[in-house]
């Protein structure tokens, strides 16, 4: 299954289980389960194709090490990649540039 579908299915199983009752830790896993939408959301606007697929055993070998156009992409897939997980860890410029390649 898709992670960001997992994070959805869960959060609805938190909400029904863990939220609607009530009791003193509702506030706290309402929390939850919005960080969890807040956090699939961000994966499912990422555009499709964005990440590369390098051959791992080829940059192990070192195959790649002046490869700036590749270094680029990876850069850019780790900024998404945590961008999606925690945008307030990004730099302010970092995080600008992943919103502005992200449908919203």
């Amino acid at each position: 299954m898709n992670p960001a579908l997992d994070l959805i299915a869960e959060a609805e199983t938190s909400l029904r289980r863990d939220v609607a009752p009530g009791g003193p830790d509702a506030r706290y896993h309402a929390l939850l389960a919005a960080n969890a939408l807040a956090t699939a959301r961000r994966a499912l606007s990422l555009p499709a194709g964005a990440s590369p697929e390098p051959d791992v055993a080829a940059l192990r070998a070192g195959a790649h090490d002046d490869d700036a156009a590749l270094f680029a992409a990876l850069v850019a897939d780790a900024r998404r990649r945590a961008w999606v997980t925690d945008p307030a860890a990004l730099a302010p410029d970092d995080r600008a540039l992943t919103e502005g390649e992200c449908r919203d």
